[in-house]
């Protein structure tokens, strides 16, 4: 057997570890979004059309952003757009394509929903990492990133 392709038992202990924060630390972090009315894909949505200019995007540019497909989003907005916190909207530069769009009952949930999940994400996350060790986590999640990024 390959050696690269085991992980030895230190390996094997952080990568457990990993895996068990990642899952409870999404669903903590769901659950405080959950009381705002919002998913975790709702909250995803939602942050980057505010991120952008008119709180506008083109639906390819939007599922690119966050790296969905197609079909993903269109049935996600959906679904957000029957609670009307986005809607569709033509694109006028060449009446082809779709944006979506921020409304304002959509802006009005992430005014109280933002500060939370940010609190939250103190809380759950950075309140339990020394000043010291963020530079070195930060460095560490970029390599992964890159590497997943870049396959």
């Amino acid at each position: 057997m390959d050696s690269g392709a085991s992980l030895g038992e230190r390996e094997q202990r952080a990568w457990q570890a990993f895996v068990t924060m990642r899952r409870d630390l999404e669903a903590a972090l769901a659950g405080d979004l959950a009381r705002n009315g919002l998913s975790v894909s709702d909250f995803e949505v939602l942050a980057r059309l505010r991120q952008v200019p008119g709180g506008e995007m083109r639906a390819r540019d939007l599922a690119a952003a966050i790296g969905w497909d197609k079909a993903r989003l269109s049935k996600h907005v959906t679904r957000m757009a029957r609670r009307e916190l986005v809607e569709r909207r033509g694109v006028a530069a060449d009446g082809r394509g779709q944006a979506v769009a921020l409304t304002g009952k959509g802006e009005q949930v992430m005014a109280t929903a933002i500060p939370d999940h940010m609190a939250a994400v103190r809380h759950h996350f950075f309140d339990l990492i020394e000043p010291e060790e963020l530079e070195v986590l930060e460095r560490v999640i970029g390599r992964i990133n890159e590497r997943a990024a870049n396959g």
